[in-house]
């Protein structure tokens, strides 16, 4: 049994030794107070708060360091001490400073000697202090309040990039402005480079700042005239201002790198999709050369990526002011770049299905229209069967006509009164069938049938079919056909009309009388 305990006591000195040793090496700042109001144990963050050493700590009463004297000594036995009491004091440094502290009390009751009393938990004889700068806090509170603010800015952007109705070269403005802006992340400069997948480079857009400290003393006394809300600056940019922000543009339509650089500074951030700040210690690939692009040797790099891939990078820096780039500066950067490329990627697909809508009621109007003629082909498909239907049924009494007046023509005498009526029916049918012709010729589709034709027969077929209207116009045909009986592989039809084309002409040429003479004759390789 006795065996037993020893190991139990050994147990409980160790996990004390463990307990002891991890409270000293705490760096929140804590103390242990023993009944005298002395302190027993301090931890390393306690130290640090108070200027000294654990060591020198130990032992030391609470009135040396606490102001004003004796606020925190036996203060158990004024019945003030209660369990996890909050008050605020001041620390006094060794320097004579004086530090506000929140201070949180919590006495307890500890067995100091082995095999002694456990202690009286009613009458405690201990006290654990746990002391808060309050200096720290309120650094504390100031970031928290600067988040807030911050955030209510993001809320202004969102709105701005997403639910304005902005084009895409709008957006890319507006990131910018927020950029620089003083309601905004309040960077000197901002640079925007996108991503060319045709040309396979990242590629310098867009920028906008000052070039130097006079130009900037003009364009922040302009910015003071503009709208103090963030989304009305970001969605009605003084065009004016543009034409100041020459000089960063000419740097960035510098800034070009291959996408197959994959350790450059630029393009290593698009792919770590992670905000970057570059100091004057940091040596990356391609970090000199942005350097010389900026002629700044500190500045930022935040990746615009989607989760389509990496759209882009934004690089921003303080050049005119020399300002440090901080912590909270990146963390909203940050923030703020993945809005950035959510709002440009959607524009960007904004863009290509507004093209693609316009495309579409393109086609919708083409077919629209084809389909309309497609209609009006077949009206006039159907009129030009049924014309020629009827040209052909009047074709075949006109003939007869025709036919009937040459002859009453030719058997009238020269004195006959009718004569003149004859002649005038022949011409006008004549001329009838000559529209029924042409307008046959334009409704049927032309055959283009070849075989073998005897030239002389078909010549002289040809001739003698104005034989008539020759006689009555005083014109002597004479005939001189010497192909002989060569036969040639031609369309009858196309060889006729071109005959017939050429004794209408010949007729017409002689008004008074004449002669036309018609001849084939045999060349090399025809007729």
């Amino acid at each position: 049994t006795g065996g037993c305990d020893l190991d139990h006591r050994g147990y409980l000195r160790r996990r004390v030794d463990l307990a002891s040793a991890g409270f000293e090496a705490a760096e929140s700042a804590m103390l242990v107070v023993d009944s005298r109001g002395a302190i027993a144990v301090a931890s390393r963050g306690a130290a640090r708060l108070l200027g000294g050493t654990r060591e020198e700590l130990v032992g030391q009463s609470l009135e040396k360091w606490f102001h004003p004297p004796g606020n925190m000594v036996d203060c158990r036995f004024d019945r003030k001490c209660r369990d996890s009491m909050l008050r605020q004091l001041q620390v006094r440094q060794p320097g004579g400073d004086l530090i506000p502290v929140e201070v949180q009390c919590s006495p307890f009751s500890v067995q100091l000697a082995e095999g002694g009393s456990a202690g009286d938990p009613d009458h405690p004889d201990h006290c654990l202090l746990i002391l808060a700068d309050i200096r720290q806090r309120k650094q504390e509170d100031e970031i928290r309040a600067v988040r807030l603010a911050k955030m209510s800015l993001l809320n202004q952007v969102s709105e701005a990039l997403y639910g304005a109705n902005l084009s895409l070269d709008q957006i890319l403005e507006a990131v910018l402005i927020c950029m620089t802006a003083g309601q905004g992340l309040r960077f000197n400069r901002a640079f925007l480079l996108l991503v060319d997948q045709g040309r396979e480079e990242l590629r310098g857009e867009i920028a906008i700042g000052p070039s130097n400290a006079e130009e900037a003393s003009r364009i922040w006394s302009d910015l003071a005239d503009q709208p103090s809300d963030l989304f009305e600056m970001m969605t009605s940019y003084d065009q004016s201002l543009k034409q100041t922000d020459i000089g960063v543009n000419k740097i960035v339509k510098k800034m070009t790198v291959p996408l197959a650089e994959g350790d450059n500074l630029l393009v290593r951030v698009m792919a770590d999709r992670h905000v970057l700040r570059v100091d004057q210690d940091t040596s990356l690939a391609g970090t000199d050369l942005v350097r010389h692009w900026l002629g700044c040797p500190r500045f930022a790099v935040a990746p615009l990526t989607t989760r389509a891939g990496s759209i882009g990078v934004i690089v921003a820096d303080n050049a005119i002011s020399g300002s440090e780039i901080s912590a909270l500066d990146l963390e909203f950067l940050q923030l703020f770049a993945n809005r950035s490329a959510g709002a440009i990627e959607n524009s960007r697909l904004y863009s290509v299905l507004e093209q693609r809508l316009l495309d579409l009621r393109r086609a919708h109007n083409k077919q629209k229209d084809d389909q309309e003629t497609l209609m009006r082909m077949e009206r006039l498909s159907v009129m030009g069967e049924t014309s020629a239907i009827v040209a052909h049924e009047l074709r075949n009494p006109l003939v007869a006509i025709g036919g009937f007046a040459r002859t009453l023509l030719r058997n009238l005498d020269e004195e006959d009164p009718n004569r003149q009526y004859a002649d005038i029916i022949s011409s006008e049918v004549a001329r009838m069938e000559t529209i029924i012709h042409d307008l046959l010729d334009f409704i049927r589709p032309k055959k283009r049938l070849r075989k073998e034709v005897m030239i002389d027969r078909m010549v002289g077929e040809t001739a003698d079919r104005y034989q008539t209207e020759m006689e009555g116009k005083a014109v002597r045909l004479e005939m001189d056909l010497q192909a002989g009986g060569v036969a040639l592989e031609v369309h009858p039809g196309e060889i006729q009309q071109v005959l017939q084309n050429y004794l209408v002409n010949a007729l017409q040429a002689q008004p008074e009388g004449g002669r036309i003479v018609v001849a084939t004759a045999l060349v090399e390789g025809g007729v």
